[in-house]
């Protein structure tokens, strides 16, 4: 993919405010010529849109600035790809969605959107082209590499606050390397890992072998002894009962108590009817009372009227009578029945309290149910004890599992070892490349070594493709900001040789603290090199201060330069082409 132009433009009057065009292949300096200070000019908030186009979330210092948010300022970057040009866009006030567009358009509703992941996925797409397939790293993990700050990204050539397996896993993709040999082998190691604590635990619960063997033989014995103790116990002559007289009594005072229930239930219904009857006649003399009343009423009324309470009153005056009298005489004769089967209850009882009268006799209960209850707990302990040989018994498939496991992971390993050697071009490419931007920019070697880590320890980060670059008197800051720049070139000289992988390469304030005359060398080194190849983009910030003016000059010549910043012309020559 080729940055081709950048573009500024405002929404709200539709017209395009600036328009930055890049150097399709070569160096291109992004130039801060203030008189006095260059910063602030607008050299990051560049890098920062070409970042923001390419995935990353609105900036912090783009948020909430009133001139960027009045303008709706939407940010497009078209690119090339495939020699197909298409246009990617990022609004301001909009941090939830990208835009892509086969044209530039000044209303937002022609552009289509994407929610911001599937904008990243799709620019993700055309960044890493060939390379874009199932489990390499993102480009969101990639970008703090292809797009490195001062901030943070130049403390070495690994990325601080990263796992060393994320920047390694980083640093082979853009080196074209394999990136899966770790993550694989640490599969293979996690569940060897799994299997040996597995192991540790079974033998923490069962520590001796010996002695729990010896154990189970001790309490099958106790348990053993004790079965034969119960057994031993003559129940027919301590118990003096017959087991059928028992069972026929149980089953008769079942029978009798079946009865008195419903006859008691019986007595209880015939008491509330009487009761119910005494309720109603009570009543009906209560209305008797009222007799003169009910004389002047039926003044009023019909004879017929007259004539229903006379009746009413014949009725209740005999049912009191009669079926009081027959309730009482019911209830009597229940009395009698269930006097007899009280008795009858009584002699059963007696009977099958006889029958169990060796239950009385508490020193043999006891007895039995200590033995009984020791009894348990020894089988609970058996228990206890055969799970424990049980669990130890499984040491030796799980040792038989662990040396498979080991087996797999050497042999993983060897098989990657033996994959790896195929690159070994690819790798002395990467290597030349660093050792000649070094005797370019000091004339001194420097050393980039790729090895592969063939260690299967518990600790060893087997699989691991490690990177050794260093170069003489990296401690200085302008060293290892050399050094750093010098790695990251070398990557990606080495992709431009290949014509594969992402073809640009962005540093934001990297040239600062180098000496300006190995900075301008490397500057130069790069841009012949890339335009000889007619392929890949280096971007860099740089301020005119920090260079010589003849070098400057040069860099001028060469048509490197594509932005220059300064606070002149009342803010016109910053990056939005207004102070925000």
């Amino acid at each position: 993919m080729i940055l081709k132009e950048l573009y500024i433009i405002s929404l709200k009057d539709k017209k395009i405010l600036k328009r930055y065009v890049f150097n399709e292949f070569g160096v291109n300096v992004i130039l801060g010529v203030a008189k006095k200070d260059s910063n602030g000019v607008g050299k990051t908030a560049m890098i920062d849109s070409i970042r923001m186009m390419l995935g990353e979330k609105i900036p912090k210092d783009f948020k909430h600035k009133e001139e960027l948010t009045k303008r709706d300022i939407l940010l497009v970057l078209k690119i090339e790809n495939k020699d197909k040009v298409q246009y990617l866009a990022r609004q301001i006030i909009d941090d939830e969605n990208g835009y892509v567009s086969d044209q530039l358009v000044m209303d937002i509703k022609g552009w289509n959107i994407y929610d911001l992941e599937s904008y990243r996925g799709y620019v993700q797409s055309l960044v890493f082209e060939k390379l874009d397939v199932e489990g390499i790293p993102s480009l969101q993990s990639i970008r703090e590499y292809l797009i490195r700050d001062e901030k943070q990204g130049f403390g070495d050539i690994m990325l601080a606050r990263r796992k060393a397996i994320q920047n390694s896993r980083c640093l082979n993709f853009l080196s074209l390397l394999p990136v899966n040999y770790e993550v694989d082998i640490n599969k293979l190691k996690n569940e060897k890992s799994a299997l040996e604590n597995e192991i540790k635990i079974i033998k923490t619960i069962a520590k001796d072998i010996s002695k729990l063997k010896a154990e189970k033989i001790k309490l099958e014995s106790e348990i053993f002894k004790m079965e034969k103790m119960l057994d031993s116990i003559d129940v027919s002559e301590k118990i003096d009962y017959d087991e059928e007289k028992y069972i026929c009594a149980k089953k008769k005072l079942k029978g009798i108590e079946s009865q008195i229930f419903k006859k008691e239930y019986s007595k209880r219904q015939y008491e509330q009817n009487i009761e119910g009857l005494e309720q109603r006649h009570k009543k009906m003399c209560e209305l008797v009372n009222l007799k003169a009343y009910f004389k002047q009423i039926t003044k009023y009324f019909p004879e017929d009227l007259e004539k229903n309470y006379d009746d009413m009153e014949k009725f209740f005056a005999y049912m009191l009578e009669n079926r009081g009298d027959y309730f009482k005489s019911r209830i009597e004769k229940l009395e009698e029945e269930l006097e007899k089967l009280q008795l009858c209850k009584k002699k059963l009882q007696n009977t099958i309290s006889e029958s169990t009268k060796i239950f009385q006799n508490t020193q043999l209960v006891d007895d039995i149910h200590n033995i009984n209850q020791q009894l348990n707990v020894e089988y609970q302990k058996l228990a206890d004890v055969k799970m424990k040989i049980d669990k130890y018994n499984e040491i030796n498939h799980l040792t038989k599992e662990l040396n498979k496991k080991d087996k797999k992971v050497l042999e993983k390993t060897l098989e990657y070892e033996q994959e790896y050697s195929q690159y070994s071009e690819n790798v002395s490419n990467i290597e030349k490349h660093f050792v000649r931007l070094t005797e370019e920019a000091y004339g001194e070697n420097g050393d980039l070594t790729y090895y592969y880590e063939n260690e299967v320890k518990k600790k060893a980060t087997t699989g691991r493709i490690k990177i050794v670059c260093q170069i003489a008197d990296e401690n200085s800051h302008g060293r290892l900001y050399m050094k750093i720049n010098m790695f990251d070139l070398a990557l990606l000289l080495n992709r431009v040789d290949s014509n594969s992988g992402c073809q640009f390469l962005i540093h934001d304030g990297s040239y600062c603290k180098p000496n300006p005359d190995a900075k301008a060398k490397i500057i130069n080194y790069v841009d012949e090199y890339l335009k000889n190849k007619e392929c890949g983009q280096y971007f860099i910030t740089l301020n005119k201060s920090e260079i010589n003016a003849e070098d400057l000059s040069t860099i001028r010549k060469q048509k490197m330069v594509v932005a220059e910043f300064d606070r002149e012309y009342e803010n016109k020559n910053r990056f939005f082409g207004f102070k925000y």
